[in-house]
């Protein structure tokens, strides 16, 4: 993997930790309303890079 591959590699981890502790700060603080909200739209790209994570096992597994 290339330098911008390590480097979105790395900024999606990272945002997706921030995002996490983003949900875990609203839950203490007692924003129910808000951390559905966060948890309703991490839904969305977290599916969309599962699919995409599938896709490629499946093609490495197609070329073995």
């Amino acid at each position: 993997m290339g330098l911008l591959g390590d480097f979105t590699k790395g900024f999606v981890i990272l945002t997706g930790v921030l995002w996490v502790f983003a949900i875990i700060g609203s839950i203490l603080n007692g924003q129910v309303v808000f951390t559905l909200l966060l948890l309703i739209v991490f839904i969305i790209p977290l599916s969309m890079i599962a699919l995409e994570y599938f896709k490629n096992r499946k093609k490495e597994k197609n070329k073995i």
